[in-house]
């Protein structure tokens, strides 16, 4: 078969096989050149940064219009906590325990930031699970594994709603003879206030809406969000 091929062609161009031969095989290889650049055009297309407004997003039809709190403001918020807390905890012995789930991407950019050492930790208590209201029953499904008794302990978590999770699980440690214990939130949604507590360290105030993003879920959806958005009240108010 490539026998006859090369032969057409050189009757067909009117030159010898040998000449024939290099002009077929010149042009398989424009062809694969060709294919080449699709793909790599394909896949630089491919790395094209996602946008991030819900409008275009495609959680846009679950979130008001607005961006509450953009990447770049949660990137300035938590560059200027972390710039605090390595002020106030330089030369100090510092564990850092996450209460679990939502504050992995919270934790994991400020802990990245924080230029004094510390350990990591994490507590898990009681979730929001499917509802909009903190149930206020503080009950621990996974403990610290660290020894937390003469360390300076500082709680973080996403944000601060009722505040009966945070306020049970800073006097726990406390009484667990820990050297102090602060607690640092992204968000204070001070409003929704139910227990005695003020968050040491905050990156804002929040309205009281009910957000998703950064961690934030709702029935453990939209926590990838790289944004702070506003769910519509009509999809979770009757």
């Amino acid at each position: 078969m490539a026998a006859r091929l090369l032969a057409t062609t050189a009757r067909r161009l009117a030159m010898p096989a040998a000449a024939a031969l290099t002009a077929t095989t010149a042009a398989a290889c424009d062809s694969k050149k060709e294919d080449r650049l699709e793909a790599l055009e394909r896949r630089v297309a491919a790395l094209e940064p996602r946008k991030t407004n819900p409008t275009d997003h495609w959680a846009s039809d679950l979130l008001a219009a607005d961006v509450l709190f953009s990447e770049h403001q949660i990137e300035q918020m938590v560059g200027s906590l972390a710039t605090q807390i390595s002020r106030d905890y330089a030369g100090r012995d510092v564990v850092i325990v996450g209460l679990m789930d939502g504050v992995f991407m919270f934790l994991a950019d400020l802990s990245r930031k924080i230029d004094t050492q510390h350990q990591l930790d994490f507590i898990s208590a009681s979730s929001y699970g499917l509802g909009t209201v903190s149930s206020g029953n503080v009950r621990i499904k996974k403990d610290a594994d660290t020894a937390l008794a003469g360390k300076h302990v500082l709680l973080v978590d996403e944000i601060c709603d009722s505040g009966r999770t945070l306020a049970s699980l800073k006097l726990l440690i406390s009484q667990r003879n820990a050297a102090s214990v602060k607690t640092c939130v992204l968000l204070d949604k001070v409003s929704r206030r139910q227990a005695d507590i003020r968050p040491d360290y905050v990156g804002a105030v929040c309205p009281d809406e009910f957000v998703v993003g950064y961690g934030m879920d709702w029935g453990g959806k939209l926590r990838s969000l790289p944004f702070v958005g506003v769910v519509r009240r009509e999809l979770y108010e009757s």
